[in-house]
């Protein structure tokens, strides 16, 4: 076999079109928030940028409750059951019957916030509108494709959903006035896209819309519960940060607080084309050598970029979001960016690997108590007038060198590493 058919052929396996997809997908993620956040970080100012920040955080619990940890676990479902079509439409309408009335709920709960808590109240308006952000993901059922292992359309769905949200910042964002814009602006695209991917799903795909059975509705939630538990769990160390650092010390500090966060969350998501294919792939084959080799590849490689990233902390901080650069700023980078050394690594052993196995509810769990851990050193800093934005920095560190080593733990108790690893049935969770 020459060279050439053994690349084509490697181009023609589903997971390698589906990790190129991926792979694009994330490359237009990252090029287009470099661009439009010190826009509007410079445009908005500080103090707007926080607020515009701490809105779109506030989404992102609604967000994570609508998905209900259905990304998780649907995704598990259909890639076990891809075969059988006619089940694969009855879960799906199932599952987008639960994101439903979740959604409901979510605004439902929009509403109590507005009309009671002063810090939504000032702004209710801007806080409402967001909320397209929430019907637009309701819509597209991302644990559909990557369980069908259809990459593509998610990447449809993300471009879509960025290019229509993030380009009109530039031709409408003009003064620190424009920020109600913003809420408008990310909805409308989240929206656009969402219509999109339901026609994709009901003509292109050719599933049919139906109203499943109580029973089924019941399983699919039921089914979810864990990876919910785990979804929130995981909210409490991530979106909490901004969240507790807006309601207490205002939109200056999470406004220095979330320029830093985003481009720690940039570098973490790098590893969201190689998971979003590995754990649908692992769940199906235990293929637990292709995994020690990714592993040994990538722990290495990621202690010498993280290097390279701190020395050079100041230019990047500086090109991202111009000069002069903030000490703030800076310096909560660098500490998050020391973080990275324990989430790559943690990130990988989780749901691409342990769960995928059969681990489901060791992963789910101590997720859960990592998130109370680290709520519970919130609520310490917070008593005791420590919560600033580098005591919340300091504490992401700890609770993700928790984090590792107790998914470290359990490739060990499990034996994943082993000619026979310990593996439980696919579907128990």
């Amino acid at each position: 076999m020459t060279l050439q058919e053994r690349i084509s052929g490697w181009f023609r396996k589903p997971l390698t079109q589906n990790f190129v997809a991926l792979v694009l997908l994330q490359g237009t993620n990252y090029l287009l928030p470099l661009v439009t956040f010190p826009f509007l970080f410079q445009v908005l100012g500080v103090e707007r940028w926080g607020l515009v920040a701490f809105g779109y955080t506030t989404m992102q619990y609604f967000v994570m409750l609508t998905d209900f940890g259905f990304n998780l676990s649907a995704t598990k479902h259909i890639s076990i059951h891809k075969s059988d079509l006619k089940a694969v439409n009855r879960y799906l309408n199932s599952v987008y019957v639960c994101r439903f009335v979740l959604m409901l709920l979510c605004l439902a709960l929009l509403f109590v916030l507005v009309s009671t808590v002063s810090k939504f109240k000032n702004d209710a308006s801007f806080f409402l509108c967001y909320f397209g952000i929430v019907v637009g993901n309701f819509m597209f059922p991302m644990w559909y494709f990557q369980g069908m292992e259809k990459m593509k359309y998610i990447t449809i769905f993300n471009l879509v959903a960025k290019l229509a949200s993030y380009i009109p910042f530039f031709i409408f964002i003009r003064k620190p006035e424009d920020y109600v814009l913003v809420p408008y602006l990310y909805s409308s695209g989240f929206i656009f896209a969402g219509l999109i991917s339901v026609y994709i799903i009901y003509f292109r795909e050719k599933q049919k819309w139906f109203l499943p059975s109580l029973a089924e509705i019941a399983f699919a939630f039921k089914d979810s519960f864990t990876y919910f538990l785990s979804r929130v769990s995981f909210s409490m160390y991530t979106y909490i940060n901004t969240f507790v650092i807006g309601m207490v010390c205002g939109n200056t500090a999470v406004g220095y607080y979330s320029a830093a966060e985003k481009l720690y969350q940039a570098y973490n998501n790098l590893l969201f084309p190689l998971t979003g294919v590995l754990f649908p792939h692992i769940a199906k084959t235990h293929n637990v050598p292709l995994f020690r080799r990714i592993l040994k590849f990538i722990v290495p490689t990621n202690l010498v970029l993280i290097a390279a990233i701190l020395l050079c902390s100041w230019w990047i901080v500086s090109i991202v979001y111009g000069s002069p650069v903030h000490t703030d700023t800076l310096n909560v980078f660098r500490l998050l960016m020391c973080a990275c050394v324990l989430t790559i690594p943690s990130i990988l052993m989780g749901y691409p690997f342990l769960a995928a196995m059969g681990h489901a509810r060791y992963t789910n769990w101590t997720q859960v108590g990592v998130a109370f851990f680290h709520v519970a050193g919130l609520t310490l800093f917070y008593f005791t007038g420590n919560l600033t934005i580098f005591s919340v920095a300091t504490l992401v560190i700890v609770t993700e060198f928790l984090m590792l080593a107790l998914r470290v733990g359990g490739v060990v108790k499990y034996k994943l590493f082993n000619e026979t690893p310990t593996l439980l049935p696919s579907d128990m969770s």
